[in-house]
């Protein structure tokens, strides 16, 4: 589950209000998942840690169990935050939101299906403000598409271009740019991959050492059960981030990307029945990309 950089300049001033709201809200609900993950798995951490201290008692009450309890109930309450605010639902939902948006803007400003037309039309403005209000939104954060219209001036000058204006837009700032953010994304989650299994692997290897220490010369050190926790967090943070599933499925959109991007490329713009083609090749186009929001929308279904 990526973090979304802000959009490129070019698409930057053509998203409506309602993608920056939905945006908004997706950014606000990983933050705050994020932070409060991270404090549950150290937490949980720090208490087995304090587990396996010495007794030292203070007023004939051992402190090491009385602070492994302490972080316990630390830990169980931010669970217990996570799962009543789920900002996970806000995240995927807001993302899913956020990208169908930015899928509908384009389709509108190049003309593909369902807002084929002239440049000016009002029938595909009222249709695209119609399927923007339809979509799924959690007002947990920022506002949702108003009933006003969100077509802006951008969107309606960039749509008044001709077909190759249109055409070299949309290859080079939709299909090309995401491609190259797919590709810098799935190389991220890659290294972060092979980084997490080296902790994995030394959180493992630290463990066997204590083990043998602990069965042979150092009796009474009891620092083993630390090791379990350490590798359960890495776990659950792994599983939380998902860096290999990305991996794979950024990969496998890159090279649908190049594959679509370069087919639009070799349309001629000045063939005959080139703008019913290009409506329905740039709809074609943009559906492959939207396949990754029907992901973001059924986790959003399910709460954390």
């Amino acid at each position: 589950m990526p973090n979304q950089d802000p959009p490129r300049n070019r698409e930057a001033e053509l998203l409506p209000d309602p993608f920056w709201a939905a945006d908004l809200a997706s950014l606000r609900g990983q933050d705050f998942a994020l932070y409060w993950y991270r404090w549950q798995l150290g937490l949980t951490i720090l208490a087995a840690l304090f587990g396996t201290l010495p007794a030292h008692r203070v007023g004939g009450v051992n402190i090491a169990p009385v602070a492994s309890l302490l972080l316990l109930a630390a830990a169980g309450a931010t669970a217990w935050l996570l799962h009543r605010r789920a900002p996970q639902e806000q995240w995927y939902e807001g993302r899913s939101t956020a990208e169908s948006v930015k899928a509908l803007t384009w389709k509108y400003v190049v003309r593909a299906q369902p807002f084929e037309g002239e440049g000016r039309d009002a029938e595909a403005d009222k249709r695209f403000n119609d399927l923007v209000g339809r979509l799924p939104y959690s007002a947990q954060d920022g506002p949702a598409p108003g009933a006003g219209t969100q077509v802006n001036a951008e969107m309606q000058a960039a749509r008044a271009g001709t077909l190759r204006e249109r055409r070299n837009l949309y290859v080079n700032e939709r299909l090309r740019a995401q491609k190259v953010w797919y590709d810098s994304r799935a190389n991220e989650c890659d290294q972060k991959v092979q980084l997490w299994g080296v902790g994995l692997a030394v959180v493992f290897s630290a463990g066997l050492l204590i083990a043998a220490l602990e069965a042979t010369t150092f009796t009474s050190l009891h620092a083993l059960g630390v090791i379990p926790a350490c590798a359960a967090a890495a776990t659950a943070w792994i599983q939380l981030r998902q860096y290999r599933p990305l991996a794979a499925s950024y990969r496998l959109a890159a090279k649908e990307l190049d594959r679509i991007a370069a087919g639009l490329s070799h349309l001629r713009p000045e063939a005959p029945g080139a703008e019913t083609e290009w409506s329905h090749l740039a709809r074609e186009a943009e559906d492959a990309i939207s396949r990754e929001h029907i992901v973001w929308r059924a986790r959003s279904q399910h709460r954390v």
